[in-house]
Parts: C-alpha cells; structure tokens; sequence
C-alpha cells in the first residue's frame, strides 16, 4: 500500500535477456524498507523468459507497473519509456542484473532530507563479490560541479544507479538512444548542473554485479565500446554547460580514460592491426593528454597510470586487461 506522507519514488528497472537475474533484482525493490514506491519495468523486447518473469510480478505487488517494447530499442530508450510514465517525486535507476540491499530507497532518502538536495548518491557499492559495509557513514553536501568532477575524473561511479534524482532536476532531459554506450555519463553531465545542492553519503545500499558474463562491458565490442566510446565523450565535451576551467580539466581526464577504454577493447579484440588508423590515433591523443593530468584532480594511482600510459599505451592497457579480466578486480583509470 502506497503511503501518502511519504514522497513518492519511481524505480526504473529496464530489462533486456536477463532471465538469470531480474527475479532477484525485482525482489529487493519489492522488500524496500520505504514502501512508497511506484516499480516500473520496461521489457525491452527480450527474447528470453525475461518478459514472462516481469509480468509474474504484476499480480504479486500492486506497485509494480511492466512495459513491454514491440522491438529492441536499447537501454537508453528503455529508461525513457520508464521516465515518461514516472509519477514520483523522486527517480531512481536500477540495473536489471544488479539487486539493493533492504535500505537503499531509505538511505537515499535519508540524504536527500538531511542535506536539502537534488540529487543523493552514495559514493560506495557492494558488488557481487566485495560484501564488506563501511564501518563509519558520512553524510555531507557538495555542489553540482563537485560531483560533475567527482564523475569526470572516475572518483565514483559514472552510472545513474546508487543515485536519487529529484524528478524536477531531470526535467524534459532523456537519454540519448543514438549512443552505443556511455549513455548514463551523458545523462548525469545533462542533468546534474541543474541541480541545486547534491547530498553525499558513504553507505553501501547498491549491488553491482560483476558476474553477469554477458553484460555488455564484459566482451570486446569495437564498434560500441571503442568507436562509440569515442564519440560519447565529444558530445559531452561539446555539450557540458556551464563550464569552467575546473571542468575543462576534469572533461579532458575523461577523454584520456575514455582513450585507454577504447583501446582496452582493440587489443582484447585483437584487432589493432585491423583498425590501425583510429589505434594510432588512440595511442597519439593518450600521450600528449597524459602529462598534463598530473596537474588535475586524481589520485596518486591515477598519476602512476597517467605516467605509464604516457611511456607506454599499450603495456598500460595489457596490465589493465590482466587486473580487470584475468583477476576480475574493478580498476579505475
């Protein structure tokens, strides 16, 4: 039952061929501590039982709303259809793989309270193998371009999931469906310098799952990780406004990782030869960004990656492979 006091939330759930996980993922919004939820899943076009799963769910919980797409339109579309049919006061997305713990709605909410924001993230995961919580929390608040920055140099988490978003800050703003990838990077630069205050907390409440082998960031895809990767990050240099030289800077850094991104899926490809043109670019537009991210907002890691990738691209990118893939640890660039 639908409490009123309480400001109503939208969880966005875009599904597409995840029949091994969406039960679970629709099971933990269902026991939400804050039950004042509207559960829109939007099918998109699954070929698997995914669409027969969600649907199961209509008549066990009154909240739940599913839409179904006659064709595969893409995640980006997905999470549109979701938002135009979003009643809530307050939006969030969840990864039909991923699942949140019993507190996530609350802890977003609870930030949002005690900061007076328009936006609350937690700066920390769980993910399907790391299950160690934050011993001490800490909520705070930081301006639009705190965060714009604390997103453009990978400090936290580029997605839009582990995020509340005021349904007013996001406005008439969608995501892009003509990008093949990087589409909650580019939805977040939108929407986040419309945003008054954002509240912090340390919490972990969201579950990312890194064991779905077939997600989209685990095999080599060149023409939408590399290429698309690419042209994602021009249209956001080209469209991030207000600006400032803070942001030039933090802009850059994301080309530069975006850079050693791509080439992480040529080599895995194996296709450097194949695409020589656009590695040789690759390699020249790494190097001369690297020196100068010395000077910019990262941590001492990132300088000793930065000073690698500027001797070398390519031995920087096979240990990236070795630690990510081989060893499966998540690395920020």
């Amino acid at each position: 039952m639908i409490n009123d006091k309480k400001p109503l939330v939208s969880v966005l759930v875009a599904a597409y061929n995840v029949e091994e996980y969406v039960a679970h993922c629709i099971e933990t919004v269902i026991k939400q501590k804050y039950n004042n939820l509207e559960i829109i899943i939007v099918d998109d076009a699954s070929t698997d039982n995914t669409g027969k799963i969600v649907d199961d769910f209509v008549s066990k919980d009154s909240r739940i709303t599913v839409f179904h797409h006659s064709i595969n339109k893409g995640l980006s579309s997905a999470r549109n259809t979701g938002l135009e049919h979003a009643h809530g006061e307050y939006i969030t997305f969840i990864d039909s793989d991923d699942w949140i713990e019993p507190d996530y709605v609350e802890y977003l909410m609870k930030i949002i309270n005690e900061t007076s924001s328009d936006i609350a993230m937690s700066r920390n995961s769980f993910t399907s193998q790391l299950h160690e919580q934050i011993q001490i929390d800490h909520i705070y608040s930081i301006t639009p371009e705190d965060m714009l920055c604390d997103v453009l140099y990978n400090h936290v988490n580029v997605a839009v999931w582990n995020r509340m978003y005021k349904k007013t800050v996001i406005g008439d703003r969608r995501f892009r469906p003509e990008l093949k990838t990087g589409e909650g990077l580019q939805f977040n630069t939108q929407v986040i310098p419309h945003a008054i205050t954002i509240g912090v907390g340390l919490r972990r409440v969201y579950v990312y799952n890194v064991d779905n082998d077939s997600s989209a960031t685990k095999k080599p895809n060149i023409d939408k990780q590399a290429y698309g990767a690419i042209e994602t990050m021009k249209i956001i240099k080209n469209n991030l406004v207000p600006r400032s030289a803070r942001l030039d800077d933090a802009v850059d850094y994301q080309c530069f990782a975006t850079e050693l991104y791509a080439m992480i899926h040529l080599v895995r490809a194996k296709a450097c030869k194949e695409h020589q043109d656009f590695y040789r670019y690759l390699v020249h537009e790494i190097r001369h960004t690297a020196p100068r991210t010395f000077t910019m907002e990262i941590s001492t890691g990132q300088k000793m990656k930065s000073l690698a990738a500027w001797i070398s691209p390519r031995l920087t990118v096979e240990a990236s492979i070795f630690w990510r893939y081989r060893l499966k640890r998540k690395q920020r660039v």
